[in-house]
């Protein structure tokens, strides 16, 4: 569903600043025109729409190389740190800060909560120099703008929001405010682990970046099993093979093909990847969980993929009985599951004890081509049956298995993982008019418990401006732009409220790694495939573009106008009733539209929508049909 702009709202939230022209985001060596800023209506403009304080309009200052403020930065750093035997006001050498000491999480703790301050012992500066602190949690630094040069006064940073069941480490970092060039080595690295949700445990996981033991058999004579990064390769028009893994660098395929050819190892006979033992023993419930690819283009029964639960059997053939958790026989062209896709199987019949096995078996005979994948497997013991019951807290399965009454199947997380269980339905909140304050319940339509994100029409209002660009830009490294040289773009603001049942929480990157790319050229992390954005004539799409995300955050809360943030850079979300606002003149936040024509347009902007290699979108909502929204614009 399509949601159409609305006019423009006065809400008492909203604050409007302008950012200079100079903040529209061109690498080093790029050059915004004087006078060659237009408002939609093709008037001349000599201002530009900018960002509410807080918003990641900082990043334009931070990130953007070829603005004036970030080239006077740059210089006044490159200055600084050029000096190369700096000296106190006596003339004696100036010393570098002495390393921080950590003081909790302690090292080695467990079942740390999973909302949680890092804390260390402040240093002092041997030449009086006033210090802040970086922070770096599993290498990743935690951030507001560029990597750096921001930091933290400390003696604490947070509270964070971490995940549960995962193992993090951390260091801290001391550097002089007036010259960040000058630090003191990292901090010795301490490692905690997050507490359970003490419902289950995980006893098994395997992302397939080291080699934990799987077993490859079957005797195929092409395609067996392989732990590689895919190639993608298409048959029949069909993705026969994926472009990428899904939970790292690695993950096991049927066969690799480095020249893209779809018959090249694809399956032919029996492979079969069994992994290492495990133990449910005193579990009352357990889950699997992975994500799988699967193409085939020949009909018949056949060629296959079959995932099993192997528990041992002294008296069984090869000593163990499998349990069935899904068997994928046809062919794509009728089930299409040729993209990633995340999977959860309850195990409610089987006998939960040790040195159990997972079992998956590729078949084909020979006739046309079969290929899978897996990837992120995980299993996780439950300390109740609730999941094997029919009421709220079971396992359903959007596929097959629904709730009873009036019951919803509710994805679970943040991330869309396959987990899924019977919740009772609860309200979001009502954009129009939202409840009076966050402490009242929602007053929105009912749906699962959980976040939604929507396009506020309001704030889009295109400018357009010409740039001079050229090939050492990061813009034009990250594809934002059509070709170098002069280039005419539309820029435009864009906010996304959450009107959910609850906060959106990513927190700090490490708990998604995935999900994030880190870029040279801009030094700092990216969140991939938040926004897309098209220019459209009918439907044909005229010319493309895509939000460069940094990060989601709370800018400010259209629902309640003193309410405070939650959410930054460094631990991400968007709180409900609150907008992530992504600013006209960041990087990045425009469409190339130099061979476009003048005319009347349409300008579509889309959420959260699912990669192309991937059956689903990245983020859980409650609701997906209000993710896109149309807008007419005019070019002049």
């Amino acid at each position: 569903m399509l949601m159409s702009s609305a006019s423009p709202r006065l809400r008492a939230a909203r604050v409007l600043v302008a950012v200079a022209l100079s903040s529209v985001a061109c690498g080093e060596g790029a050059q915004a025109t004087d006078a060659t800023t237009r408002s939609s209506d093709g008037t001349a403009d000599g201002s530009t729409r900018g960002s509410s304080e807080g918003s990641e309009g900082s990043e334009a200052d931070a990130s953007s190389e070829g603005t004036t403020a970030a080239t006077e930065a740059t210089e006044a750093t490159a200055t600084t740190a050029a000096t190369d035997d700096p000296t106190d006001e006596t003339g004696a050498p100036d010393q570098l800060p002495p390393t921080p000491t950590l003081a909790s999480p302690e090292d080695g703790a467990t079942e740390v909560p999973i909302v949680s301050e890092l804390c260390w012992s402040p240093v002092e500066d041997p030449d009086g120099e006033p210090l802040r602190y970086r922070v770096f949690v599993n290498g990743r630094e935690l951030a507001q703008g560029l990597l750096g040069d921001e930091g933290y006064e400390g003696p604490c940073t947070g509270p964070l929001n971490l995940v549960h069941e995962t193992t993090y480490t951390w260091q801290v970092q001391a550097f002089e405010v007036d010259d960040p060039t000058r630090s003191s080595p990292k901090s010795a690295a301490w490692s905690f682990t997050s507490a359970g949700d003490g419902l289950t445990g995980t006893v098994f996981e395997d992302t397939f970046e080291a080699d934990l033991g799987w077993q490859v058999s079957g005797g195929a004579s092409a395609g067996a099993w392989v732990r590689a990064s895919p190639v993608a390769a298409h048959h029949d028009g069909a993705l026969s093979q994926p472009p990428r893994c899904l939970g790292g660098g690695l993950c096991y395929i049927t066969g690799q093909n480095p020249e893209s050819a779809p018959d090249d190892e694809d399956v032919v006979g029996v492979t079969v990847l069994t992994s290492p033992p495990f133990s449910l023993a005193g579990a009352q419930a357990a889950t699997v969980q992975l994500r799988r690819f699967f193409y085939k283009s020949a009909q018949g029964p056949g060629p296959a993929l079959t995932i099993e639960l192997l528990t041992p059997n002294p008296d069984a053939d090869d000593g163990y009985d499998a349990h069935l958790l899904e068997r994928l026989d046809q062919p794509t062209s009728a089930a299409p599951e040729n993209l990633w896709t995340p999977r959860e199987y309850a195990v409610c019949d089987a006998p939960l004890t040790a040195g159990a096995r997972l079992r998956v078996t590729a078949e084909d005979p020979g006739v046309g081509v079969l290929e899978a994948a897996i990837d992120a497997v995980s299993v996780h013991a439950h300390a109740t049956p609730a999941i094997c019951g029919a009421g709220e807290g079971a396992f359903c399965d959007p596929q097959g298995l629904t709730c009873p009454n009036e019951l919803l199947c509710c994805a679970q997380g943040v991330v869309n993982d396959g987990v899924h269980r019977c919740a009772a339905p609860v309200p979001g909140l009502d954009f129009e008019s939202p409840p009076p304050s966050p402490d009242d319940p929602g007053n929105g339509p009912l749906g699962c418990d959980a976040p939604d994100l929507i396009v506020d029409g309001a704030w889009i209002d295109p400018i357009f401006t010409d740039i001079l660009v050229d090939q050492d830009t990061c813009e034009w490294a990250e594809g934002c732009l059509g070709w170098t040289g002069w280039r005419s773009l539309m820029l435009f603001t864009v906010a996304t409220p959450n009107v959910g049942a609850r906060d959106l929480v990513m927190g700090i990157p490490a708990n998604h790694p995935e999900l994030y790319h880190y870029s040279d050229c801009h030094d700092h992390y990216h969140f991939d495939d938040f926004a897309r954005y098209e220019l459209r004539a009918g439907d044909e799409v005229i010319a493309p573009g895509h939000k460069q995300a940094f990060c989601m955050l709370d800018t400010a809360s259209w629902a309640w106008g003193l309410a405070q943030p939650k959410f930054d850079c460094a631990n991400q979300g968007i709180s409900r009733g609150f907008s992530d606002f992504y600013d006209a003149g960041l990087p990045c936040q425009w469409i190339d539209i130099t061979d476009v024509p003048p005319g009347d347009y349409t300008l579509r902007v889309s959420l959260n929508q699912p990669p192309s290699y991937a059956a689903l979108p990245t983020l859980n909502e409650r609701d997906y049909a209000n993710n896109t929204l149309e807008v007419p614009v005019t070019i002049p």
